[in-house]
């Protein structure tokens, strides 16, 4: 009897978490806010330029109907062709409040969304506000680190996991039935990143239907 309540609880869990990000369900154009992000009806759809990255992270757009001048407010821009790009900065405004207090230092780009484990999922380089305020310049940059963030439709916020350990409490109340593999694989420059690790677990989650 146990058991079988223990079943029905974790599938439980699985179904009323689970999500499926698709990227081509936002029309082409411009999502001025969070609300027209979240019902998927763009704001306008000006003619930009091809999103362009130095690194394959920071995206950016130039706005063509506007002199060329680059398009920095918009909370998200669909490309048409099954790409979604986050504002950073709003991104991180629409943090959980436990996740608040992070960081970038690259100015105002946009993140590319993809799908992993159902869930919109970004990564960035993140530095905690505090480390910089008490420990300078220095120990900001020492705790500087790729860390991942999904989107949870049902807190509409963003959820930021700072190190495995978090995502492994994440993990443990949402998909209980999931066993987790946390430990680095690779060696030297091939050893996998915490971020790595996390996208390699979430990836585990199957995405409803």
């Amino acid at each position: 009897m146990k058991k079988l309540l223990f079943l029905i609880t974790s599938l439980a869990a699985s179904f009323s978490f689970g999500q499926n990000f698709k990227a081509s369900e936002y029309p082409k154009g411009v999502y001025e806010t969070y609300e027209d992000f979240r019902s998927k009806t763009p704001s306008s759809d000006p003619k930009l330029s091809e999103a362009y990255s130095t690194d394959n992270t920071a995206y950016r757009f130039d706005n063509l109907d506007n002199k060329g001048k680059r398009e920095k407010k918009a909370f998200a821009i669909s490309d048409g062709k099954g790409n979604l790009y986050i504002h950073i900065i709003n991104l991180i405004k629409k943090f959980n409040a436990d996740d608040r207090g992070q960081g970038v230092d690259g100015g105002i780009y946009y993140l590319k969304a993809k799908n992993v484990g159902g869930y919109l999922f970004v990564k960035d380089y993140f530095t905690s506000n505090s480390a910089a305020m008490w420990g300078g310049l220095i120990a900001a940059a020492a705790a500087r680190r790729e860390k991942v963030a999904i989107f949870e439709e049902e807190k509409e916020s963003f959820n930021l996991f700072k190190n495995t350990e978090d995502f492994k409490k994440f993990m443990e109340v949402s998909y209980p039935n999931i066993s987790l593999e946390l430990e680095k694989q690779g060696k030297g420059d091939s050893k996998e990143s915490e971020a790595q690790v996390i996208e390699r677990n979430l990836a585990k989650i199957t995405p409803v239907s």
